[in-house]
């Protein structure tokens, strides 16, 4: 309760900081500046016909004061405050099973940027790569290709960018006060302890490829020991009619006692198509594999993936999406997705079908922490944005 009324007078105290500037007055050298209040306010309801029938239904609103001002002729400074509510009911049949609730801070970052470079501090998100299922280089934040609003939460840390004249462009940065597991880990950060890493891309051919390192300490629950981590990333996309795309990670433990996987090695090649049936029928096809265990590629446990989506336009307003995964375990399993959204200017409704077995993918976690999408069911939500 401390921790979300900290969140709230936060949130509040930068409203009215920014409000004060905005109503100071200004000189003829005044910085040109604007200041926006938005947000979106989400519900829905998700039924699984179990027995007996398991349904939740709840409810987000991520309110977000956004700052424009320009300090020069080539540069700004911006900044975003928002924050994350949300709540939701969890019912067996027609009894209460459990309910969750929570203020958090969804982004609190300050921005300065030129043509060429960029600095941004905060609580931000930190996302790269070519993949757009199953991604293995979601270090940082946790997006779900199934979630149409694609929330996610965000990190603590300094970024920095460098754009060169032919496209190329550098990225460095230091992460700090993040505990929770994010992206793939499987145990948070040494809080207090930096992490650092940085990302090239460059351009190669008509496409560009990126490269891409991290460094942490592990904190290990319980026994409050600390392990040294390392990962290398590498990914690239080109436009050859098809999109054609690969991405990877290699992340590497040191050697500990506690029985953890050394190694966590995922791999990924996509490709992406639009059939000029109709509408247009967008089509992409992805392989993934994912390994972890105390030899590169070797040993271990081992999950193997090929997904495919299906996009198409029915008009400008209405758009159907469908997705299978499979995957080959003990037995074959086969992961169903159809989905119908409507979009409006600052209105939008989704109807979402699921035809799964009773496991999680390795796509990623909500929200919440919970797989909604496991089994047989329906999900209806409705946002709106102001």
């Amino acid at each position: 309760m401390k921790a979300c009324l900290k969140t709230l007078l936060l949130f509040f105290a930068l409203i009215a900081f920014t409000a004060a500037m905005a109503q100071a007055p200004n000189d003829t050298a005044a910085i040109e500046h604007a200041v926006t209040f938005s947000g979106q306010v989400t519900a829905w309801e998700i039924t699984h016909f179990s027995n007996p029938v398991l349904w939740q239904t709840g409810g987000r609103f991520v309110p977000a004061l956004l700052g424009n001002f320009k300090t020069g002729e080539n540069s700004k400074l911006d900044f975003e405050a928002s924050i994350h509510i949300n709540c939701n009911l969890n019912y067996t049949g027609c009894d209460l099973s459990d309910k969750q609730g929570e203020i958090q801070p969804y982004r609190m970052w300050l921005r300065y940027s030129t043509n060429r470079w960029e600095i941004r501090g905060g609580l931000q998100k930190i996302n790269f790569g070519t993949a757009k299922m199953f991604r293995p280089l979601m270090w940082f934040d946790g997006m779900d290709v199934r979630d149409p609003l694609k929330l996610t939460n965000g990190v603590y840390g300094v970024l920095g960018k460098y754009f060169f004249k032919n496209n190329a462009n550098i990225w460095i940065w230091s992460l700090v006060g993040n505990s929770k597991p994010k992206g793939w880990e499987l145990f948070g950060s040494k809080k207090w302890m930096p992490e650092l890493g940085g990302r090239a891309e460059i351009p190669v051919l008509n496409g560009e490829m990126a490269l891409s390192t991290h460094i942490r300490a592990v904190e290990i629950p319980v026994v409050g020991k600390q392990l040294h981590e390392n990962r290398l990333g590498l990914d690239g996309k080109w436009d050859v009619g098809p999109g054609l795309w690969f991405e990877s990670s290699i992340i590497r433990l040191e050697k500990n006692e506690y029985n953890l996987p050394r190694y966590q090695d995922a791999w990924n090649v996509g490709a992406d198509y639009t059939v000029n049936i109709g509408n247009g029928i967008g089509l992409t096809l992805e392989y993934f594999r994912y390994h972890a265990g105390n030899s590169f590629l070797l040993n271990g446990n081992s999950i193997n993936l090929v997904g495919s989506m299906f996009t198409y336009p029915l008009n400008m307003l209405d758009n159907l999406t469908a997705m299978f995964f499979y995957t080959r375990n003990s037995s074959n399993l086969w992961f169903s997705y159809l989905s119908w959204n409507r979009t409006y200017d600052k209105f939008s409704i989704y109807l979402m079908a699921f035809w799964n077995p009773d496991v999680s993918l390795p796509i990623n976690t909500t929200l919440q922490g919970k797989n909604l999408f496991s089994g047989k069911g329906l999900q209806l939500m409705a946002s709106y944005n102001f």
